[in-house]
């Protein structure tokens, strides 16, 4: 289950991390000298533009803001420009061993090939994090199906223009970033006991 607020996932009973939360580590390192500010701001705006295109790709239609009209707009000229079928549009998953859950933003095929995309509308894509984040909603996506997903970062821009980033699949990544996560939880659990 994913609760919204507090932006948690639990699995019968079980809080489990999030995508977000495994990255931590790598989070502050790529944004440690961002004012938390900004940092907020940008969180709200990409938090909107998801609800925004959620709404268009399930509804056809959504409210939108004037300042918030050039990522949908940047969107609509991907969708116009790639033949999509989403399968999962802001979908929850969670992976069975290892214990995590993410929301994909989409899942389907891009131009008839299957794809996870994820959508950034920060002024740069930060790759490391971009690899990071893909390669472990991969993980969870391809868990109990030999799909091979291509790996995509859809950025828009508030300009109305919008990038595909491909994303290189990556293994040893998501590896790491779990064997620190659960290193660093063990601490947590000490220091709280």
């Amino acid at each position: 289950m994913f609760f919204d607020e507090g932006h948690r996932y639990t699995l019968d009973g079980e809080e489990l991390p999030s995508v977000s939360e495994i990255c931590r580590f790598l989070s502050r390192e790529v944004y440690g000298e961002v004012r938390q500010y900004a940092l907020d701001h940008a969180a709200e705006r990409g938090t909107e533009v998801h609800r925004l295109l959620e709404a268009l790709d399930k509804y056809g239609k959504a409210d939108v803001a004037d300042d918030l009209l050039p990522y949908v707009r940047a969107y609509l000229q991907f969708r116009k420009e790639h033949t999509c079928v989403w399968t999962g549009i802001e979908k929850p998953m969670h992976h069975d061993s290892d214990r995590y859950a993410g929301t994909l933003d989409r899942i389907g095929t891009v131009d008839g090939e299957p794809a996870i995309v994820d959508f950034k509308t920060s002024c740069a894509v930060q790759k490391a994090l971009a690899v990071a984040q893909l390669n472990l909603y991969r993980r969870m996506a391809e868990q109990n199906t030999p799909t091979q997903y291509r790996l995509l970062i859809l950025h828009l821009r508030k300009d109305g223009t919008y990038k595909l980033i491909p994303i290189d699949r990556r293994d040893d990544v998501p590896e790491a970033l779990l064997t620190i996560h659960r290193l660093m939880e063990k601490k947590r659990r000490k220091k709280d006991a």
